[in-house]
């Protein structure tokens, strides 16, 4: 029914008299249950479709790159045909020349005749001398039977807008093409790097005629891909393009000799079983081996899937189909694992080694991180190419790649978040979005790497590194603006919450992020403290020890709601009058600031920082029993004195000691600092009386 409904679909789409206006109005009168079913229908149809455009893609580019072939087979013949009547054209005026009535005659062999004879011996000599010029390409030299036939610099052209960019070398071998930079600073003999090799199999040259500045330029075709290089003179490319097709139907015909051969041996050939076999006596007889050894590359490697395994990989890779091209090359694997490594068994794993680097760049691609990609896939999205990375036995660059991928989301999110508002508001948002990405990173590391345990010390350093970045950004904007202590300790605390939640992904940051913070929370709590203390000596130069008159019920009201938001409970129980308040303005100050200097330093409370805390606190209040010590022996304030003692004892019993319990919530006992401040502040009473 899905198939008939998409083929009716298909068909009304592609009339054309369709009218989109009146399809969508009939469509809609018939319910919700008629959207969704067409709804469905479509998106099954684009499917379809996507997947037809993806085929005829493919079978566009195959058929271009077999014209471009064509087109250059051609032209090849026809420079040969050239070729071939200009020496003709010489030939004839040579004999035309040639005495008839002469005895003698003498043949000679012509030069071209003469450096082909030595040309195959010497281009092996030639190969492993030019490999030791070129870092990285060890495994080019493995191959049996594989020469070097040309090389030369090259200058690699921008294909969309013919800029010339780096410097390369290219050798061209009997059956690749390999890519090599120029290396900067030289060691030794080694003068390159080695980029690519690509097979001659899957690769088209093609002609570049000659446009503006760009001149003397060629492509290669690499499905699917290309690149376009310029050589230094006319007479360079045209040599290039000869020799490139010259190797290319070389190999074709050496290809097509190999398998005429395998073809024509039995299928079934049995080895020698005794020593004492009439048809070989020697066991050890070499030509017992090589029989062997032919048989047995013959019944493994001419199989119909084998031989068409190379192209199946190129069409999966093309097709990013990264999970079916991770399948052939294991099949492939398990299948020649227990091969002979007979000259052809190693040149046909060559091949699929080659592709095995494009599979894996590709893979790559998927976790690299480039402008034009978009950044909001997650985890989930990089899973993908990670397990076929691992199954490619990749998971170091697997787990780089993954965290880097990471990075650049994380990154990304953060800088999303706009500066509005209160610091707080976007410290909030900052603190979720970082440590929930950690935390899902985390959890998607575990299930993409489930017994790859050595990644796990990567994963800790990675997130190290991602924290240290992270505090950057939270102490520029938390402690490098003007922010005041309430402000920072609540963001601290808020950064402290969100990194405890990363123990649900296995880590455990929380001691970093104290460390990290350190030194700015030290140099806030120590500004704050002097600040205060600053504030209470002036406050106390100008204080007359008068009761609060705060005029009408109103403004009485509103210092009461004051005093009980900052903490103060009992302020009820020294109103008197309507409109007083027995305590001074400057004690009523001093308890709002240092009840909110408490609850700030309770924020910021480490193992580490907790003594310092404890002297900022009890400094604090000592100051404060000093103002009222000084006063109580001044004798400008004689008559003052059960005034003094009363607000001290406001001060002991109802500040003080609510520090007190505020530090017990997070404190199994009380510091003996604090309980040594209480009896100090129970002794001033004493001293009235004795005044």
């Amino acid at each position: 029914m899905a198939m008939k409904g998409r083929d009716v679909l298909a068909r009304d789409l592609s009339k054309p008299s369709f009218n989109a206006d009146a399809y969508v109005s009939g469509l809609s009168q018939g319910g919700e249950d008629d959207l969704l079913e067409t709804k469905q229908t479509m998106q099954l149809l684009a499917e379809d479709t996507a997947q037809s455009l993806k085929k005829n893609v493919y079978k566009n580019y195959t058929q271009f790159i077999e014209t471009a072939k064509e087109i250059s087979i051609l032209e090849g013949e026809m420079y040969q045909l050239s070729h071939m009547l200009t020496d003709q054209k010489s030939r004839m005026t040579a004999m035309m020349e040639m005495s008839l009535t002469s005895d003698k005659a003498v043949v000679e062999t012509p030069k071209e005749e003469k450096e082909s004879i030595n040309l195959e011996e010497e281009t092996r000599r030639n190969l492993a001398f030019l490999l030791e010029k070129v870092e990285g390409c060890s495994t080019i030299a493995d191959v049996p039977g594989r020469q070097l036939i040309h090389n030369g610099d090259l200058i690699e052209v921008d294909p969309e807008h013919y800029t010339q960019g780096r410097r390369v070398h290219a050798f061209l071998l009997n059956d690749s093409l390999m890519i090599a930079n120029w290396l900067d600073i030289k060691h030794g003999p080694v003068r390159y790097r080695f980029e690519g090799l690509y097979e001659l199999d899957s690769l088209a040259v093609v002609n570049v005629r000659d446009v503006g500045p760009l001149k003397n330029a060629f492509k290669i075709l690499m499905f699917p891909h290309h690149r376009m290089f310029q050589a230094d003179s006319s007479k360079s490319r045209r040599q290039w393009l000869d020799i490139l097709e010259d190797t290319k139907k070389r190999k074709v015909a050496r290809d097509k000799q190999r398998r005429d051969t395998l073809s024509r041996l039995p299928e079934h050939q049995e080895l020698p079983k005794t020593p004492a076999s009439p048809e070989r006596a020697n066991p050890f007889d070499p030509a017992d081996e090589t029989d062997a050894m032919i048989a047995m590359e013959t019944d493994m490697l001419n199989v119909d899937w084998l031989q068409e395994l190379p192209e199946d990989l190129d069409m999966c890779i093309a097709q990013r189909d990264f999970e079916g091209s991770v399948d052939l090359v294991e099949r492939v694997s398990n299948y020649l694992k227990d091969c002979p490594r007979t000259p052809a068994v190693k040149e046909f794993q060559a091949r699929i080694d080659h592709r095995v680097k494009q599979l894996t760049e590709g893979l790559r691609s998927e976790l690299q991180v480039s402008p034009e990609r978009s950044l909001r896939g997650g985890p989930r999205a990089a899973r993908r190419a990670v397990l076929q990375l691992i199954r490619l036995g990749k998971s170091a660059q697997a787990c780089e790649l993954f965290l880097k991928n990471r990075s650049a989301i994380i990154k990304y999110n953060i800088r999303q978040l706009k500066f509005e508002g209160a610091t707080t508001l976007y410290i909030k948002r900052l603190c979720a979005g970082f440590f929930m990405s950690l935390e899902e990173t985390g959890r998607e590391f575990r299930k993409a790497f489930p017994e790859h345990y050595g990644c796990y010390s990567a994963f800790v350093l990675w997130s190290s590194e991602e924290l240290k970045t992270f505090v950057g950004i939270f102490s520029r904007q938390v402690f490098g603006g003007k922010s005041n202590v309430s402000t920072i300790a609540e963001c601290v605390q808020l950064a402290r919450k969100q990194c405890d939640k990363l123990s649900n992904a296995g880590l455990e940051l929380c001691f970093m992020l104290n460390y990290l913070i350190a030194p700015d929370v030290v140099r806030v709590i120590e500004e704050s403290r002097d600040q205060l203390l600053e504030a209470l000596k002036y406050r106390a130069n100008d204080d007359l020890w008068r009761p609060m008159n705060h005029v009408n019920k109103v403004m009485l009201k509103k210092f009461v709601e004051e005093m009980k938001a900052a903490g103060v409970t009992t302020i009820d129980e020294l109103v008197y009058d309507e409109c007083w308040v027995g305590i001074t303005m400057n004690v009523a100050l001093f308890a709002k600031s240092s009840l909110s200097f408490v609850e700030d330093m309770m924020k910021f409370m480490t193992p580490e920082l907790k003594e310092l805390i404890i002297e900022a606190i009890v400094k604090l209040y000592k100051a404060q029993l000093t103002h009222f010590n000084n006063s109580l022996k001044s004798d400008k304030f004689l008559k003052d004195h059960a005034f003094i003692v009363k607000n001290a004892e406001f001060v002991q019993q109802a500040i003080l000691s609510k520090a007190v319990n505020t530090l017990k919530q997070d404190e199994a006992t009380i510091p003996k600092q604090l309980l040594l401040l209480q009896e100090d502040y129970a002794r001033l009473k004493r001293i009235a009386k004795v005044s």
